[in-house]
């Protein structure tokens, strides 16, 4: 089946830790909305994936963008088995927002070439980007943060 992962940005940790248990896009019972605004990503996991995305965004080494306290780090959980709410850094988010639709294609293309992602289809891995991309500009406009609810 694989692991499940949906991106979504909120005001902070505390915040955030609340999907844990019920996900980012459970509608909040007084206004009947999804709680976050939040993007699906089938199998782009926070840790590895994310991990050399923003390698590839920023022109850092891998061991450097994962050096970052909030890359993958556990804010909840909703038990030992799952799911878990992880941070996504603030390095990603910027360079997500600031990327323009062409360098995002771009990316996508030397990314559907890592191992990781070896046979994945640029297009896909494009569209991907441009909603994630998305999310990130509202994230940053509202000063929120990015996380990953995640489930196997």
């Amino acid at each position: 089946m694989g692991i499940l992962t949906d991106y979504f940005a909120a005001p902070d940790d505390t915040r955030a830790a609340t999907a844990a248990a019920s996900g980012p896009d459970t509608p909040d019972p007084m206004t009947s909305q999804p709680a976050f605004a939040t993007v699906e990503l089938k199998g782009i996991d926070p840790f590895v994936v994310l991990g050399t995305l923003t390698s590839l965004l920023t022109d850092r080494p891998y061991a450097e963008v994962t050096a970052d306290a909030r890359h993958g780090s556990l804010v909840a959980t909703a038990g030992d088995e799952g799911p878990w709410v992880v941070s996504v850094t603030d390095t990603l988010v910027r360079a997500l927002a600031g990327a323009t639709p062409a360098a995002l294609d771009d990316v996508a293309v030397r990314w559907a070439a890592t191992e990781e992602l070896e046979g994945s289809d640029p297009a896909g891995l494009a569209d991907a980007l441009h909603r994630l991309s998305a999310l990130c500009v509202r994230a940053d406009d509202a000063g929120h943060r990015l996380y990953c609810w995640t489930s196997l």
